[in-house]
């Protein structure tokens, strides 16, 4: 078919300012449509494609960056004329210098222990002492990084809380973390002393001086000559001894009293071995809750055992059990007796008698804090309650009878205590508290962290 010539118009504005693209593709150069001519010259398609507006958007971006900067010269105005026109008078500084400020700071500032460990530790007086090792330096300069990180001992008294003596343990500087220093004392009543689980200080109770002993353990024990790698404090139940960790790499107990080393996989029999030479000795211990018979009460336990000095040893544990004369796999339905302690556990425990020392009275989260030769001192609560508080007991040792019952206001009282001539003390989870003779608390001791004045 012939085609007629007609001017070609943009079907959206009508322009004839019209760019061809290709055969039958055309673009308006008005408003930019882009659209094409059907075959049959009927249809007219076209794609609306408007061009931004770019100067409208710069002139909006413009508009609020004058508003900005308008801002904050106005902001920077009102400031100095406040500034200006102000009639606070400028501080007089020609009465102080820095170095006199420096040094009242200094002064405000008091020493104190930074990761310290804390015991109660009796001279051979029998006068108690509150022994705390670790860093020193004042709350400020915990994070100076020329901070003194040398590591202290120091003596505090804890009826008074005065400081007795604060001195340097190590000249090395040592930078401790938590539980870097471990303190117990051992069967010679001396303290010992574990840093950073490599080196070992001895507290005399004698002198109330302190010593290196790692060199002579090293010296003493072939199985320690090549060196100690890592060294930790057994548990009491164990005696007195390390954990050690040689520089061979073997895993040993070793008996410092005795000079005794034995690897681990051997201690289990020397706990329990027979002694070659024992005395009898008397102690007491608390049972724990059965899980076989719930309803059974806990008791205070007297127990007689064979002991010696610096000997291996494994501490009884006392509660009410099932004993069905042997080993093996047994069900409720084979014989047995009720029992408060096992035949094998009181053999390893080297027992010789046990009984109830106060029958029919109630304890709940009892513990044995002290004892002498008159005097049993203990902790409880009198009721399952939670928040009750805890009473202190003194018994005769001989007969259990009740010398005096203490109400306190404690919620928790630990193990590490001591009978005195004047009264005793007690220790929570960080604090001393001193009572007399008549059950009146004289003093509280923070042992967590004492704070003094000066080193000596």
């Amino acid at each position: 078919m012939a085609k007629n010539i007609k001017a070609i118009k943009c079907p959206h504005c009508g322009s004839i300012k019209i760019t061809t693209l290709r055969p039958d593709y055309y673009k308006c150069d008005s408003c930019g449509t882009e659209f094409f001519l059907d075959s049959d010259d009927i249809n007219i398609n076209h794609n609306y494609n408007y061009p931004r507006n770019n100067q409208d958007q710069y002139k909006a971006i413009r508009i609020v960056l004058f508003a900005v900067v308008g801002f904050i010269a106005l902001m920077f105005v009102i400031g100095a004329l406040s500034a200006l026109f102000s009639k606070k008078p400028a501080p007089n500084y020609s009465t102080y210098s820095t170095s006199n400020t420096a040094e009242k700071k200094e002064e405000a500032q008091p020493l104190e222990w930074n990761y310290a460990s804390n015991t109660l530790f009796l001279d051979k007086d029998n006068t108690p002492h509150i022994v705390v090792v670790g860093n020193v330096g004042t709350f400020r300069g915990r994070m100076d990084e020329g901070k003194d990180n040398k590591v202290y001992i120091g003596l505090f008294d804890p009826k008074t809380g005065k400081k007795e003596w604060v001195k340097t343990l190590m000249e090395t500087p040592v930078e401790l973390s938590s539980s870097d220093v471990k303190l117990q004392v051992f069967e010679d009543q001396h303290l010992y002393i574990i840093v950073k689980s490599k080196y070992i200080y001895q507290l005399d109770r004698n002198t109330l001086t302190y010593k290196s002993v790692l060199e002579n353990y090293v010296k003493d024990a072939p199985s320690l000559s090549t060196g100690i790698a890592k060294v930790e404090f057994k548990y009491e139940d164990y005696g007195s001894a390390y954990q050690i960790v040689n520089n061979e790499g073997q895993n040993l107990a070793y008996y410092p009293l005795i000079n005794k080393s034995i690897p681990d996989k051997q201690l289990y029999d020397e706990r329990r071995k027979k002694l070659p030479n024992p005395t009898t000795k008397t102690d007491f211990t608390f049972s724990s809750k059965s899980s076989y018979y719930p309803e059974e009460k806990i008791q205070l336990i007297q127990y007689s055992y064979q002991y010696q000095y610096g000997f291996p040893k494994d501490s009884p544990r006392f509660s009410w059990d099932k004993d069905y004369g042997g080993s093996g796999i047994f069900t409720d339905r084979d014989p047995y007796k009720k029992v408060l302690i096992n035949p094998w556990q009181f053999k390893g425990a080297r027992l010789i008698s046990f009984k109830d020392f106060t029958p029919g009275r109630l304890y709940f989260q009892p513990v044995v804090v002290a004892q002498n030769d008159k005097t049993l001192l203990i902790a409880y609560k009198p009721t399952p309650a939670e928040d009750d508080p805890i009473q202190i007991q003194l018994l005769d040792i001989t007969t259990g009878a009740i010398q005096k019952t203490i109400s306190t206001d404690l919620k928790s009282i630990y193990g590490n205590g001591c009978l005195l001539k004047d009264g005793f003390i007690v220790k929570d989870a960080s604090n001393y508290y001193y009572f007399d003779n008549n059950g009146k608390q004289i003093n509280k001791f923070e042992g967590y962290n004492p704070k003094f004045d000066t080193l000596n």
